[in-house]
């Protein structure tokens, strides 16, 4: 009976190993559609990927080996028609040639993850709606998308990512009426994001982008409380965010893509609420975020593509009128919360950004009266923002 029980142990203890060969060449698609007179709720989703793997580790420690390649296109589209529904509506799409996640619990993580795209990828999310109470509608199109997250362990990463084709995410929504009314594209050629919990997070990321990358969100309404209307596009992007615990993290991301955001608001009649536009469009994207913990980021960014984001409102009478949109060739941005820790810990950054393309930001607010408008455009060809707080005394 002993012999047994130290032989569970040491089954239940034992370190996991996968290796993850995937090869997509041919087309991936997903359509969903839904008509509906009268409902309550109503949602509908359309998900295409060409090579998707998913790794949980709980409680030991693992090695985890990826290589996705994607030749051909994905499309996912979504389609509503609903006429009454007073409750929520939602509608989605979502396209992922290359996707991995990996998630790590009370174990070391060892993640090497090798992702190349040359196909396009594409998601449309339409909706026509008479009435509805809460009214939303996104769709997200990606090359490639690594998602790594640890509670009590240590992630150690190189992440590989290469995409070449169209990326390409429109969200569309026409209301009669809504209480409230939102809509989001959002499109990404690579992306990585790390999310950590009392864990130490070691990455080495390079990421290369071509071709081009475009996110629309189109929305109209008659008569709303609130309507938002987002969209986001980028060609690069690497997003940590950990707590109480170490951070070092290596970044080289080149893109040449063609990178557009543009995000449309049109009210025909009064709102009574707030009404928003925003667009954001960047090349290369790094943001890390710590609490508690020393932080070492060292990123280098290069950007040869044309970046654009259009963000407009049109309406009629209402409380709050917003338009924001942002352009960036390279934004990095590390942030450290230390006054959350006695041992008063430290940031180190090095970043080396360069810009070769056009940047342009535009944004616009037409309403006849509000209480309150507000309108930003912002254009910036290299942007770097570090922020470390200490103890006030």
């Amino acid at each position: 009976m002993r012999a047994a029980l130290f032989l569970s142990a040491a089954l239940l203890a034992a370190p996991a190993y996968a290796q993850n060969n995937q090869v997509q060449l041919r087309g991936v698609t997903a359509v969903t559609e839904v008509e509906v007179g009268e409902a309550q709720d109503v949602g509908a989703t359309a998900v295409a990927g060409g090579n998707a793997v998913t790794a949980v580790n709980d409680g030991v420690d693992a090695t985890r080996t990826n290589s996705q390649s994607m030749s051909g296109n994905t499309r996912a589209e979504a389609h509503g028609e609903v006429w009454d529904a007073p409750g929520v509506v939602t509608i989605t799409s979502a396209a992922v040639n290359n996707g991995a996640t990996a998630t790590a619990r009370n174990g070391d993580l060892d993640m090497s993850s090798a992702q190349n795209n040359s196909g396009n990828a594409s998601a449309l999310t339409t909706l026509h709606s008479g009435y509805a109470g809460y009214g939303s509608t996104s769709a997200s199109a990606s090359g490639n998308v690594g998602a790594l997250s640890a509670e009590n362990s240590e992630i150690r990463a190189i992440s590989t990512q290469n995409s070449a084709g169209a990326i390409s995410a429109i969200s569309e929504a026409d209301y009669d009426a809504a209480d409230i009314g939102a809509s989001a594209a959002i499109a990404s050629a690579n992306s990585v994001a790390i999310g950590g919990d009392t864990s130490t997070v070691l990455t080495d990321t390079t990421q290369n982008a071509a071709g081009a990358v475009s996110a629309r969100s189109d929305l109209y309404v008659g008569y709303a409380n609130d309507a938002s209307g987002n969209a986001t596009a980028n060609g690069n992007a690497l997003t940590i965010d950990n707590q109480w615990g170490y951070v070092n993290a290596r970044a080289a991301q080149q893109s040449s893509a063609n990178v557009q955001a543009d995000s449309y608001v049109t009210l025909g009649g009064d709102f009574t609420g707030f009404a928003s536009a925003g667009a954001y469009g960047v090349g290369n994207s790094a943001t890390v975020g710590n609490v508690g913990s020393d932080t070492v980021l060292n990123v280098a960014q290069e950007n040869s593509g044309d970046i654009g984001a259009n963000a407009a409102l049109i309406g009629e009478g209402g409380d709050m009128a917003l338009a924001s949109a942002a352009a960036y060739g390279n934004s990095v941005s590390a942030s450290l919360c230390g006054y959350c820790d006695t041992n008063v810990p430290e940031l180190r950054a090095a970043n080396t950004q360069t810009n070769d393309g056009d940047v342009s930001a535009h944004s616009s607010v037409s309403a006849p009266r509000a209480r309150m408008v507000g309108a930003t455009s912002t254009a910036i060809g290299n942007a770097a923002t570090f922020q470390s707080t200490g103890p006030t005394n």
